[in-house]
């Protein structure tokens, strides 16, 4: 395998006593960067404290992109509402976030969400990013198949992504609506996460990418991707090629409470390489339920160590900066307090659950030492 160091753009990460072990098991995988991403979560905020912690302890290797908080919407008008979320982005600047995750437009999500992206409170929100040039890791819509009673996936109905009873958004109203905030904000700078899940369909990725010159793809694995990249392999070598400065390499890890699932991690990372580096024929077996436990198999592209390049580090780096923000210590801790608050008072959080608190601490002992 190639020896280029790489960035993962796409990491989940929810539980502080794992950084340490997380990034050294990165590291020996030859990943030397990391971007935290931290999606809203309309249940108990975002992750955004834990996303701040790892960073204090490797301020040098790792971004971190932040989720909104919803938790205080309640009861306010749309003007206070839009006044809020636009505040919020600005804040996550000053703490020292590099970038933005919106996993709003995700079917499951925007079924929940009490307003759909492109309505009007999110115009400050797109302002002030757009103003900022803070890079958005976006998802988008989900696999096609997860609107197909006959191809729907079991892990896809375990996780509550079968889309098919006709209460979710179709995926082509998720794109309409991406849309008109790409025609109304056309310079923000987007990471359109899993490939904007157009991998069947490498005419319409071509469109997308032609039409809005600050898009970008990532290469994290949905359970379909890889599938539709194997079935025209020259085609789909001859984008990547072509499209070399718009490809970001990600892998969709998260590392939860119940700790960091190496053996998965390590095969689906070698299976992203194999696919990227070699013109091997092969399958990745049943070891990833979640993405690419398919019988089928995937034949590799086989690029040049030049575009290996750019899609494993440069790419990222030139997106959202040649080193990540500095933390401003104070204001990360003030809002992790917050948050924490939050998650005791809204949310009902114990002491033992609450990482709000936690991120505070963890944070004190990073200051002291």
């Amino acid at each position: 395998m190639s020896d280029i160091e790489i960035i993962n753009a796409h990491v989940h990460f929810e539980y502080i006593p794992l950084i340490e072990e997380t990034k050294e098991f990165f590291k020996g995988l030859g990943i030397t960067g990391l971007n935290i991403v931290s999606p809203a979560r309309l249940d108990r905020v975002n992750s955004n404290p834990q996303a701040i912690c790892f960073k204090a302890m490797y301020p040098d290797e790792v971004y971190i992109s932040g989720g909104l908080d919803y938790s205080n919407i309640e009861g306010k008008s749309e003007g206070e509402i839009e006044k809020n979320l636009g505040e919020q982005v600005i804040k996550l600047k000053e703490i020292g976030f590099d970038g933005i995750k919106i996993l709003e437009t995700k079917p499951n999500y925007a079924k929940r969400m009490p307003f759909p992206i492109d309505n009007h409170v999110y115009n400050s929100f797109f302002e002030n990013i757009e103003a900022l040039q803070m890079p958005i890791f976006w998802h988008v819509a989900d696999p096609e198949e997860f609107w197909d009673k006959s191809k729907v996936p079991p892990i896809a109905k375990e996780r509550g992504w079968d889309y098919t009873d006709g209460t979710y958004p179709p995926k082509e109203e998720l794109y309409e609506r991406v849309g008109n905030i790409l025609r109304r904000f056309p310079r923000l700078k987007i990471v359109f996460a899993h490939f904007y899940f157009l991998s069947a369909d490498l005419e319409r990725a071509e469109k997308l990418l032609e039409s809005f010159p600050n898009v970008n793809l990532d290469i994290t694995p949905g359970s379909e991707m890889y599938y539709n990249f194997s079935r025209y392999p020259e085609k789909t070598r001859e984008f990547f090629i072509r499209y070399q400065d718009r490809i970001v390499f990600g892998d969709d890890t998260a590392v939860t409470k119940s700790g960091v699932a190496k053996e998965l991690i390590t095969n689906r990372i070698k299976f992203m390489r194999d696919f990227l580096e070699t013109d091997k024929e092969f399958s990745v077996g049943p070891t990833d339920k979640n993405f690419l436990a398919r019988p089928d198999t995937v034949k590799g592209i086989k690029l040049p160590e030049t575009v290996l390049e750019k899609i494993y580090r440069l790419n990222f780096l030139k997106i959202v900066g040649d080193k990540p923000k500095e933390l401003n210590m104070s204001l990360a801790k003030e809002e992790c307090h917050r948050i924490g608050e939050v998650l005791e008072k809204k949310y009902n959080y114990t002491k033992e659950d609450n990482f709000g608190y936690q991120a505070e601490e963890f944070l004190d002992t990073i200051k002291k030492s």
